[in-house]
């Protein structure tokens, strides 16, 4: 019988053996390799989500100063949503003229977010700002129009528009309880109200219900109504303006202006009179505690010193604002700046009455505001800009409006815009 015998192989094994090692090493760094790019897409997605965050917050804190100047007592939203993802806004008051806005920007959500950026920002009432954004606001007493009368620029009002001037610019009309219309009047822009009648309208016309109207563009019925906006300047820096004129000096009242006179910063503690032919010229706040009256052919200008700034007139008797504080700009009398652009004068009346700021036959430019009462711009007579609770226009009156006046400052105190204040900028996740 022949028998086999096996002899043992030194080597017998190691192919397999090594194999697998290699195999294992195979394994590792493809896994270490997969888990890199895993973690460079996570990266790359976090980044692009990150950058996505902070420009939402950002996006946010202006829509909250936007906010802010609509309305003062604007206290933050909460998961707006907003480009490719959300945001939450929240307002804190620091002090009076202070409020710290907290903006947090996720993408895509809040409630699973990606990335997440957190910015606060200070806001304060500008140094010496206010924006007028109309040639024209109106609060809930509305505007009427006379024949030939024209606003050369837009209007916005809170209540009715009627009559039969022109606009030549857009017209908004925000609606509220009841409804508002516009009507009688000729738009060349866009006008928008919750009922037009009896118009014509150059440009496009939003509406609830249309009644006569000539519409040049298109017409949108069924449109939503127009929310009311807020005065531009509140009565917190008419105080501060006020302030600052006391801080000046007091002159006693009643006080007449004969031929030439510099006031401001200035509290006049009674009625003042600016007489035949004089002039009285603003280098600063002047707080008249009375009526004030420019008689004809008197003269209101702003001093030189205020440089590219304009200077405010008040009149204002605290407790008394239904009877006094009333402002007559007589014929012929002549409102000037200083010859620099932006140096506006503004004659501003807290009274409350019929008439709380009457400009008479031929006067010229000037910023009229009477967020209380009604200003009345008799026949010829013209301004750069009026704000006021109730327009009245006469015939051939003319407001021309002035790009400048989104942003128009003034010689001394607070305006009405609030605005980020520098170097208060933070980032967190």
């Amino acid at each position: 019988m022949h028998r086999i015998h096996f002899i043992p192989t030194p080597h017998r094994g190691y192919v397999l053996i090594l194999a697998l090692v290699f195999l294992g090493i195979f394994f590792t760094v493809a896994a270490a390799y997969l888990n890199f790019v895993t973690i460079s897409a996570r990266s790359a997605r976090y980044d692009i989500a990150s950058a996505q965050a902070l420009s939402i917050a950002e996006a946010g804190v202006d829509e909250a100063i936007y906010q802010l100047n609509q309305d003062p007592n604007y206290a933050g939203e909460m998961n707006t949503a907003l480009g490719s993802g959300a945001y939450t806004a929240t307002v804190s008051n620091v002090n009076t003229n202070t409020k710290r806005l907290t903006v947090t920007g996720s993408v895509p959500n809040a409630t699973n977010p990606v990335a997440t950026k957190t910015v606060t920002v200070l806001a304060n009432i500008n140094s010496s700002m206010v924006s007028f954004h109309y040639g024209v606001q109106v609060g809930v007493g509305g505007a009427n129009m006379n024949n030939g009368s024209e606003i050369i620029g837009n209007l916005f009002s809170n209540g009715n528009v009627s009559g039969s001037g022109t606009i030549t610019g857009d017209a908004t009309v925000a609606s509220g309880t009841p409804a508002t219309s516009l009507s009688g009047i000729t738009v060349n822009g866009t006008a928008w109200a919750h009922s037009l009648s009896s118009c014509t309208i150059g440009g496009d016309a939003f509406y609830q219900s249309i009644s006569g109207c000539a519409v040049g563009g298109t017409q949108h019925p069924g449109s939503a109504d127009v929310q009311a906006v807020a005065m531009p300047i509140s009565d917190a820096q008419v105080s501060a303006w006020e302030a600052i004129a006391t801080a000046g000096g007091v002159t006693a009242g009643p006080y007449t202006v004969s031929g030439a006179k510099t006031f401001g910063p200035q509290e006049i503690d009674g009625n003042l009179t600016v007489g035949i032919g004089a002039t009285l010229t603003l280098s600063g706040v002047v707080w008249v505690r009375g009526n004030v009256t420019f008689a004809n052919n008197s003269g209101l200008t702003v001093s030189p010193t205020t440089g590219n700034a304009g200077a405010i007139i008040i009149a204002d008797v605290p407790g008394s604002e239904a009877t006094e504080g009333v402002v007559t700009l007589s014929n012929n009398m002549t409102v000037s700046g200083n010859g620099s652009a932006g140096s506006y004068p503004m004659v501003l009346s807290t009274n409350s009455g019929p008439t709380a700021i009457a400009m008479n036959n031929n006067s010229n430019s000037v910023i009229l505001y009477a967020s209380r009462g009604t200003i009345s711009v008799s026949n010829n007579a013209g301004a750069n800009e009026v704000t006021a609770y109730r327009l009245s226009l006469g015939n051939n009156a003319t407001i021309t409006y002035l790009s400048g006046l989104q942003s128009q400052s003034f010689s001394n105190g607070p305006g009405g815009s609030w605005a980020v204040v520098p170097r208060t900028y933070s980032i967190s996740r």
